[in-house]
């Protein structure tokens, strides 16, 4: 019974002693509330989070730092505070967009027809009229050589600029809207026939490009939170629209190119036959790059 008595009194010693320690280095702590200036209060609390250790903590209220540290905490997290609530600095951000497509075809065809009485061979040609022609004639004998070589090359490129205040977001955009025809058959019922009706409408379609951008600056450093998007009209294809997007984080030097990414295509289609031959070659090179710079 006295062994009892002794392992509870034991125990009740410990949690005591327990709880006066916990008392002593929860009375170490003290709460502060410090009103931000200039910044938004989670553009700074991630920075200074890693200076609290496991029993502090920080919290926004209106904007304000609501922080329980220690003496020796709160002193290192003002000292730190004071160099990032200050003005926000006014940003140039530039965004280039760049396109290189190039492309090669090649074709070669002999056509016509040739013979005598008895016997003739006739080649069908394909139609075309493009490239050079080369035509050999003797009687009802007829040879045609045709030969199309040509090459295309075209570059594209688009800069936009945009100012902004250190730690905000900024947007810009700018574009085209062209008429798009659209026809469809539609069925009625007219006297008791089905009549089918050609209904044309005109929609519009919108390519745009442009991008949403937060910067943070820390030093000579620039960390870019960034989605640009650059929508071109197809040419060849009506109504069609080509689109390029990358939608990333980045960092680096203030005042240098950052690369976004890039896109490279290569493409190619080779045929050929007894009397005929063809190929084309296109290559298709993108890429998306940002500067950041400080403005007075």
């Amino acid at each position: 019974m006295d062994i009892h008595y002794r392992t509870f009194r034991q125990a009740l010693a410990a949690a005591l002693l327990g709880i006066v320690l916990a008392g002593a280095a929860l009375a170490q702590t003290t709460v502060e509330v410090i009103p931000l200036k200039y910044r938004q209060a989670d553009q700074v609390i991630p920075v200074l989070q890693p200076l609290l250790g496991r029993d502090a903590s920080i919290s926004n209220f209106q904007n304000q730092l609501v922080i329980r540290a220690t003496p020796a905490e709160l002193a290192q997290v003002k000292n730190v505070l004071a160099s990032l609530d200050t003005p926000p600095r006014r940003l140039l951000i530039t965004v280039r967009q760049d396109a290189d497509v190039t492309g090669t075809r090649r074709e070669a065809e002999v056509s016509g027809s040739i013979g005598n009485d008895q016997a003739r061979v006739t080649v069908p040609g394909s139609g075309s009229r493009e490239g050079g022609n080369v035509v050999l004639r003797d009687g009802d004998d007829r040879l045609r050589a045709r030969v199309v070589d040509s090459s295309q090359a075209g570059s594209e490129r688009t800069a936009q600029t945009v100012q902004v205040l250190e730690g905000y977001s900024a947007f810009i955009r700018a574009g085209e809207s062209r008429p798009v025809r659209n026809r469809q058959v539609v069925r009625t019922m007219v006297n008791g026939q089905m009549v089918d009706r050609i209904v044309e409408t005109t929609d519009y379609r919108d390519a745009t490009t442009g991008f949403n951008v937060r910067p943070r600056l820390q030093g000579d450093r620039v960390t870019l939170d960034i989605d640009p998007q650059r929508e071109a009209f197809d040419e060849q294809r009506r109504g069609a629209v080509n689109v390029q997007r990358v939608a990333t984080t980045v960092s680096g030097r203030l005042g240098e190119w950052i690369s976004l990414g890039g896109i490279s295509e290569e493409r190619s289609d080779d045929r050929s036959g007894i009397l005929n031959s063809r190929s084309i070659r296109s290559s298709d090179q993108r890429g998306v790059q940002v500067k950041v710079e400080v403005l007075p």
